[in-house]
C-alpha cells in the first residue's frame, strides 16, 4: 500500500469513528440523509435553472427545510430518550418512544428520496425515473404511516 492509499484509510476511519462516536452503530443512515439532503438540494438548484425559475429566495427556504429536518430529526430522538429515562425514574417502561426518533429518520429518508426522483420528474419529463419506484416509495411512506397510526391508537386505547 503506498503513503497516498495509507493517508486515505486513515481518513475514512477518521470520519467513520467521529459519525459512530456521535451517532451510534447506525451513523450511516444518518450520512445517507445528508448524502439525499445535498442530492435533493443541488437537484432543486439545476431544475430551478433549466425551468428558468431560479429564485434565491426558495434556494434559502430549501436550505432552510434542510436544517428544520435535521432539527425535528434531533428532537425525535432526543424526545425518546427524555421518555425513556423519565420511564426508569417513575418505573414504567416507555422505551416504546425511543422508536420515535427512527420513524422521523426513516420518514425524512424517504421524503428526501422522493424530492429527488420529484426533481428529476420534472427535468427530463419523466423518462428517466420508473414509475414503479415512485409508486413504491409512497406505498413505503403509507405503510410507516399506518404503523405509526396503529401505536398511537394502541396508547389512546390505553389511555381510556
Amino acid at each position: 500500500m503506498n503513503i497516498f492509499e495509507t493517508k486515505i484509510n486513515y481518513i475514512i476511519s477518521i470520519i467513520t469513528s467521529v459519525f459512530s462516536t456521535f451517532l451510534g452503530d447506525f451513523w450511516f443512515l444518518f450520512l445517507f440523509l445528508i448524502i439525499l439532503n445535498i442530492i435533493d438540494y443541488t437537484t432543486g438548484i439545476i431544475k430551478a435553472r433549466y425551468l428558468k425559475k431560479e429564485s434565491s429566495k426558495k434556494a434559502l427556504k430549501g436550505f432552510i427545510k434542510k436544517f428544520l429536518i435535521w432539527c425535528l430529526i434531533a428532537m425525535g430522538f432526543g424526545l425518546g430518550i427524555v421518555f425513556d429515562k423519565i420511564g426508569e425514574i417513575i418505573n414504567i417502561n416507555l422505551s416504546l418512544m425511543l422508536a420515535i426518533g427512527w420513524f422521523i429518520l426513516a420518514h425524512c429518508i424517504i421524503n428526501e428520496f422522493r424530492s429527488i426522483l420529484e426533481n428529476m420528474v420534472e427535468l427530463d419529463k419523466g423518462y428517466l425515473v420508473p414509475k414503479w419506484l415512485i409508486k413504491g416509495l409512497e406505498v413505503t411512506q403509507n405503510i410507516m404511516d399506518k404503523k405509526v397510526n396503529n401505536v398511537v391508537e394502541n396508547i389512546d386505547k390505553n389511555k381510556d
